[in-house]
């Protein structure tokens, strides 16, 4: 019993879409592994160019740190400005909170502006009220972010409210940072001050 031109013909186009289809999956493998074997090749060129070059500048450090000022005992008059950290050369992005006194009628509105930026180029920084953990008038909760734009190697407080303020309570400033890294252009502080032996 013979077979029929027309099986022979699809029994025969089966069997080339068949090793088409082989040939394709080998050279998509061949190429994904190819791919791959840069990527990793890549990788540990980087890892051995930060390991042992003398040259090589790491750019950026994921590393979180917490630092916590206390401000009882301190005393501010309207615009007085109290710089409480300093990064310069690096900058940093993170978080900020703190603990002061505040208006009773409203608490929303903290007496602290807190400038960041890099010297002398400051911008007030937002600040989100925490009413959940807060006690109005005498211990009112704030936080906000920065660095998340430009970047920013100081932080600075200001006094903002009426009058003379002496803080008597356990009042604090909390700053975390959870990167730091190097601007690729100076500082005005970098400017002022170069480096010696070059």
């Amino acid at each position: 019993m013979g077979l029929s031109q027309t099986t022979l013909i699809l029994i025969c186009f089966v069997l080339l879409v068949y090793i088409a289809f082989i040939i394709t999956v080998s050279y998509t493998t061949g190429a994904l592994r190819n791919v791959l074997d840069q990527y990793l090749n890549l990788d540990s060129a980087l890892y051995n160019l930060i390991s042992t070059g003398t040259d090589y500048i790491h750019q950026a450090d994921t590393g979180k740190t917490t630092s916590t000022i206390l401000l009882n005992g301190q005393n501010f008059s309207k615009n007085q400005i109290m710089l409480i950290a300093d990064s310069t050369p690096y900058a940093s992005q993170g978080h900020f909170a703190i603990t002061s006194p505040c208006d009773k009628k409203n608490p929303a509105q903290p007496i602290f502006q807190v400038l960041v930026g890099r010297a002398p180029n400051l911008f007030s920084l937002p600040l989100g009220y925490i009413p959940g953990i807060s006690s109005a008038p005498i211990m009112c909760v704030y936080h906000g972010e920065f660095g998340f734009g430009d970047p920013v190697s100081d932080i600075a407080l200001k006094y903002v409210g009426e009058g003379n303020l002496i803080l008597k309570g356990p009042y604090t400033v909390v700053i975390t940072t959870q990167e730091a890294y190097i601007p690729k252009v100076k500082s005005f502080e970098e400017l002022q001050h170069p480096q010696k032996g070059k």
